[in-house]
C-alpha cells in the first residue's frame, strides 16, 4: 500500500512538472544587430524561455526573419521584439566602417555591442580644439588579432551614412579617441 501510495505520488509529481514548464521556443540574436542591418540566418538562434503573458511581444521561433530589417540596436542574446523588426528599410541608412585605433585611445575591454563616442584630437593644428565627431555608435566588430598584437586595433562601427564623411573628415586632421558610452 505505501509502495502504491508512492507511486501514484511520483506520477502526480512528474505530471505537475511537465505541466509547470510552459516554455516557448523563441528567436534570439546570436550577434548584436544594428538598425538597418537585413537579417541573415546565420544572425539568429532558438532559445527556450518562459515569457507568460510578454510572450506576444517577441518572434517565436516559426516566425520568418531572415530578408527582414532591424529597426533598433539588438544585443548579441537578446530576444527579437516585435518592435525591432521590419519587412522594409527604414528611412535611415547605415553604413558600416573600419577604424584602426591606437590601445591607448580606446577602452581595453571594448566589446562588439558597446555603444561609444568618437572623438577627434588634432595633431595638425595643436591650438584647434579636440570634437566630439559623433556619438552613439555602435561597435560591430573588434578584430581580435589586431587586440593582442600591439599597436592599434581595428574596429567596425555601424554610422548613419551622414556623418561617413565627418568621420573620414576626422581621421585626415588627427587621431581618434573611443570613449564607451555609459553602461
Amino acid at each position: 500500500m505505501g509502495v502504491g501510495i508512492l507511486c501514484i505520488s511520483l506520477i502526480a509529481a512528474m505530471g505537475l512538472v511537465g505541466q509547470a514548464d510552459n516554455s516557448v521556443a523563441m528567436w534570439s540574436a546570436k550577434y548584436s544587430l544594428s538598425p538597418g542591418a537585413a537579417i541573415k540566418g546565420s544572425d539568429l538562434t532558438v532559445v527556450n524561455v518562459s515569457l507568460g503573458s510578454q510572450a506576444p511581444k517577441y518572434f517565436s521561433n516559426k516566425a520568418k526573419l531572415v530578408g527582414s530589417y532591424v529597426t533598433k540596436p539588438l544585443s548579441q542574446g537578446e530576444l527579437i521584439p516585435v518592435s525591432a523588426i521590419s519587412k522594409s528599410t527604414t528611412g535611415a541608412t547605415t553604413r558600416e566602417i573600419p577604424l584602426g585605433v591606437s590601445r591607448s585611445d580606446m577602452p581595453l575591454t571594448l566589446r562588439v555591442g558597446d555603444l561609444v563616442d568618437l572623438y577627434s584630437i588634432p595633431i595638425k593644428d595643436p591650438k584647434a580644439a579636440t570634437n566630439l565627431v559623433t556619438s552613439k555608435i555602435r561597435v560591430i566588430a573588434v578584430d581580435a588579432q589586431s587586440q593582442s598584437m600591439g599597436g592599434s586595433i581595428n574596429l567596425l562601427f555601424s554610422v548613419d551614412e551622414k556623418v561617413v564623411l565627418d568621420i573620414t573628415d576626422a581621421i585626415a586632421l588627427g587621431r581618434i579617441v573611443v570613449v564607451r558610452d555609459a553602461i
